[in-house]
């Protein structure tokens, strides 16, 4: 049984006259009761009781008529779910992010999306970069809110990937550590991480956006951080710098992770913490998505706050 004979069944079970049904159905008689004697040739048994013309429906076809009703409906209900999911105006958009754009890029982009779209649903989920970008590809997330660049899977052509933002990096240390001043009393404007090298790090949770570059240019450095804890959030990290924990590598222009007790000195790198968008190159995205994506890609960018991050010029080709 399809669920495109659930109708006529249906119908036969309200009416119990095949002419009536094949009235309602566009179907002839002969071919609703062959369809009919099909079904009952499956179930393996009579659903209707014939007496003379007439039909019953008797105690088994109640049963199967009871599970044909809550089949039609969980079907309606399944469509209509899927037509909810991409109507441009009430579908669901599957976003995830960093911890760190939580206070302040997604709030903004989602606030000025929201104000011409309220009635267009998130579902919003927070993780590493690495993990994200992986959510994307494997389908569980329409799109990632992440950093830096993930060249690897966009050389695989597993995703397209716009830059929104970049974020200048810096050293954080506690006040009053000897990297804070330079030899004459005055206050570091930079410092080279190799300077760094023998300093206990604070750092991020590997698959992080902040720990793959700090893990890349301490490498290029010639060294290993020696990592005295690993966190999920970045306030986390800036926090026990405070408390003279260890040092950390924080982007130099949220002042979110600009704390008491605590100097971030500019590194001596052309290196900066991209941040962008990400979504998935097979497949084509429901209008809500879309729609939402190109918000973010293009319009979207006004609301990423400039104190927070430098915007780049140019969109990436």
């Amino acid at each position: 049984m399809r669920i495109d004979d659930l109708g006529w069944f249906l119908d036969l079970v309200d009416t119990c006259n095949m002419a009536d049904t094949a009235a309602a159905t566009g179907l002839s008689q002969s071919s609703l009761s062959r369809r009919l004697a099909g079904l009952e040739a499956e179930v393996g048994t009579t659903l209707f009781d014939r007496r003379g013309r007439n039909l019953v429906l008797n105690h088994r076809g109640e049963l199967l008529a009871d599970t044909a009703r809550k089949t039609r409906a969980t079907w309606a209900d399944g469509v209509e779910a899927v037509r909810r999911l991409v109507d441009p105006a009430r579908g669901t958009v599957r976003l995830c992010f960093m911890h760190s754009l939580g206070t302040w890029m997604v709030p903004d982009l989602l606030r000025t999306w929201r104000a011409a779209h309220p009635t267009v649903e998130f579902e919003l989920v927070q993780g590493a970069a690495r993990q994200l970008v992986d959510r994307v590809v494997d389908g569980r997330s329409d799109l990632a809110f992440v950093g830096p660049e993930p060249v690897a899977q966009i050389r695989a052509g597993q995703v397209h990937w716009c830059e929104l933002a970049q974020q200048r990096l810096g050293l954080a240390v506690p006040e009053g550590h000897r990297l804070a001043t330079g030899p004459d009393g005055s206050p570091r404007t930079s410092v080279d991480l190799r300077e760094a090298r023998e300093e206990l790090f604070v750092a991020m949770l590997e698959g992080f956006g902040t720990r793959m570059i700090l893990d890349q240019l301490s490498e290029d450095a010639g060294f290993r951080p020696r990592l005295v804890f690993e966190s999920m959030e970045l306030t986390t990290v800036a926090g026990l710098v405070t408390a003279g924990l260890g040092v950390a590598m924080l982007p130099l222009d949220d002042p979110n992770l600009r704390l008491p007790g605590m100097q971030v000195i500019p590194l001596r790198t052309r290196r900066r913490r991209e941040l962008g968008v990400v979504w998935s190159a097979s497949g084509t995205q429901a209008p809500p998505v879309a729609a939402f994506r190109d918000f973010v890609v293009s319009d979207g960018r006004s609301a990423v706050t400039p104190r927070h991050a430098t915007r780049s010029a140019e969109p990436p080709a």
